[in-house]
């Protein structure tokens, strides 16, 4: 049963590595290297069950202790643009706002569409807490 075990993990070693070269979600990665020590294991002759045990336990601890500080780190997937620049800036509602429909505000002389958890209305100052798709997320202010 051990003899087999080896190319199971070398199976799953290279299908792993494979599949993250192709996504590079860094998901699978965890699994690539949590089956080389199965892998040796599986050489030494050790127990197929133990090696399942070993498998999982470090995938898992690598999945979830070291995957949140890789993609801190590298963020592979987040394309920056200037409208993130838009996040923390203050405006002026142009159509009232209210927790039910979609109002209007103006920053940095551009109209946008804005939503907000409050009712604000016209000539009130909003500061800009997120973007979602092609509205602002807002939050009324005390006029400065």
């Amino acid at each position: 049963m051990t003899e087999y075990m080896i190319w199971i993990w070398l199976a799953l070693f290279v299908i792993a590595a494979a599949f993250e070269f192709a996504t590079l979600d860094f998901v699978s990665i965890w699994f690539a290297i949590a089956a080389i020590p199965s892998f040796i294991l599986s050489l030494v002759g050790v127990d197929p069950l133990i090696q399942v045990f070993v498998f999982v336990g470090i995938a898992l601890f690598l999945l979830l202790f070291t995957r949140p500080v890789m993609l801190k780190h590298l963020k592979t997937n987040e394309i920056k643009t200037n409208v993130d620049s838009m996040v923390g800036t203050t405006g002026v509602v142009i159509a009232r706002i209210t927790p039910d429909t979609i109002g209007r505000v103006r920053v940095r002389s551009t109209e946008w569409s804005a939503i907000a958890k409050e009712s604000i209305d016209v000539d009130e100052h909003v500061r800009v807490l997120d973007i979602e798709g092609v509205k602002l997320i807002v939050e009324k202010i005390e006029k400065v």
